[in-house]
């Protein structure tokens, strides 16, 4: 399969598509991209060299890695790709795994769910998941996620989730410290909550946007 045929699948498919060379720039690669299908085909060190230049620009595009069943056992996570497909294609494959890693790597917020990265937060439904995986989460301790998470790379002060959560107007503290803690525990690294000292918290999630 030449390497203008998945450009020639997904424009069938409506969607919009520019085609360049593995040795252009890594910023031109991924200029204006929602996601880059690096072709390995029978060379998967071409992917994990065009891979490896694309992970050293500031904003992570999402990389779909296609490359054929020979280079399977060579294939490494660690490369940084973020899914990968067989050549040669199976066009509604190519298509939905393109769609799903673009949902996978956007944020969005929406009246009843909110997604930052991994974390995703449906409010209607009061629970969590983190890439797919559901969280178990109190009462208390969902309310204070969701809270968090509506307001996220913003600071929250103590007096101020307390009044908002609790209906408490200073004090009790511990409570306070206690879910947070609770928190951290079970979401491990998809979400960190940051305390910022004298104030409150904070709320980062990585690889998200509007991440600090």
């Amino acid at each position: 399969m030449n390497p203008s045929e998945a450009a020639e699948v997904l424009r069938d498919l409506g969607c919009a598509v520019r085609e360049d060379s593995p040795l252009a720039p890594p910023e031109a690669l991924a200029a204006n991209a929602d996601a880059v299908i690096v072709e390995a085909a029978d060379d998967a060190e071409v992917g994990r060299f065009v891979i490896a230049r694309l992970r050293t620009l500031p904003r992570r595009v999402p990389v779909l890695l296609a490359l054929r069943t020979t280079q399977l056992t060579r294939l490494d996570p660690a490369w940084g790709h973020d899914d990968f497909v067989l050549q040669p294609y199976v066009p509604q494959e190519l298509y939905v795994r393109l769609r799903a890693l673009e949902w996978r790597t956007s944020d969005f917020a929406q009246p009843e769910r909110i997604k930052v990265g991994a974390l995703l937060v449906d409010l209607a439904g009061h629970t969590v998941h983190v890439e797919g995986r559901r969280i178990d989460l109190a009462p208390m301790e969902f309310n204070l996620l969701a809270h968090l998470v509506s307001h996220r790379a913003r600071v929250l002060g103590r007096a101020a989730l307390l009044r908002d959560l609790w209906g408490r107007r200073g004090g009790a503290t511990r409570t306070l410290d206690v879910h947070v803690r609770r928190l951290r525990s079970k979401l491990g690294a998809s979400a960190v909550i940051e305390t910022v000292r004298g104030v409150g918290y904070r709320l980062v999630v990585p690889g998200a946007a509007d991440s600090p």
